[in-house]
């Protein structure tokens, strides 16, 4: 039977820690219906920005209670959310449950399901920045010209 190391074990646990958080920052909106900005959080929280980013990196080592507590409460989890392996199925709202009765979306997360963790983060990732790519152009959408 292999074992584990406790360095590749607390490793592990770090990742777990920021893709549940980076799972709270990609679900979890502000009433502005966009996703919550560091800046807001820290302010909500008492942490300060670069170290939310480097738990949402999973560069810091474990969290402590102390820590997890304000990020528990500011996105309304529980905080034994932080200590499961994936969130809990009831914490799915109305909207996720509608999303993932379409085909594509339903595929699109039983392929993901399968990824590791940490490979799940990046998926976050990617799909973060596709969305302010989305943002970003319908914000600067030409002038058209007033036709006469």
């Amino acid at each position: 039977m292999a074992t584990i190391s406790q360095s590749a074990r607390d490793c592990q646990q770090e990742r777990q820690f920021a893709a549940l958080l980076n799972q709270l920052f990609a679900t979890r909106f502000s009433p502005e219906e966009r996703p919550y900005t560091l800046t807001e959080v820290s302010q909500a929280t008492g942490m300060s920005v670069p170290y939310l980013s480097y738990v949402r990196k999973g560069t810091i080592g474990a969290v402590p209670v102390r820590r997890a507590a304000p990020l528990a409460r500011f996105f309304g989890v529980p905080l034994d959310y932080f200590s499961q392996d994936e969130p809990p199925v009831e914490m799915l709202d109305d909207d996720v449950r509608e999303a993932l009765a379409q085909p594509l979306l339903r595929e699109l997360v039983l392929r993901v399901g399968h990824l590791s963790l940490a490979q799940r983060a990046l998926v976050l990732e990617i799909l973060e920045h596709i969305d302010h790519l989305r943002v970003a152009s319908a914000q600067v959408r030409p002038s058209c010209p007033n036709h006469v």
